[in-house]
């Protein structure tokens, strides 16, 4: 990465009270629905092998990532890929999830408290 693009702190947390797309330059980050009125979608970069979100509901309001068109995020509860561009969401104040992309087209669910 050239060295005049802006970095973001590994570990940071960002509170989101709208939606938002994220970038490679987010990974390693924690993402919040800590004040939302209504829903929230984060929409994840294509994913590439190193790649790292954390997502936190901090809000009693549907908190949801969304992945590439034909990307799949792997469930929760079986650790087995959803259908491609199935999105993952949960709306359980405290629950977590953090996604890694360990092979390009697959997020792979590290750890999470989500109830899908």
């Amino acid at each position: 990465v050239p060295n005049w693009v802006p970095r973001i702190v590994r570990g940071s947390v960002e509170d989101h009270t709208a939606g938002d797309t994220l970038t490679v330059y987010e990974s390693g980050t924690i993402h919040t629905n800590t004040g939302a009125a209504g829903t929230i979608v984060f929409v994840l970069p294509p994913s590439v092998v190193g790649l790292d979100y954390t997502f936190v509901v901090g809000a009693a309001q549907a908190l949801r990532i969304d992945p590439d068109g034909t990307e799949t995020i792997s469930l929760p509860s079986t650790g087995v890929p959803g259908a491609a561009g199935k999105y993952l969401g949960c709306s359980t104040v405290g629950a977590t999830v953090r996604l890694v992309c360990g092979v390009t087209g697959n997020w792979n669910i590290v750890g999470s408290s989500f109830s899908t």
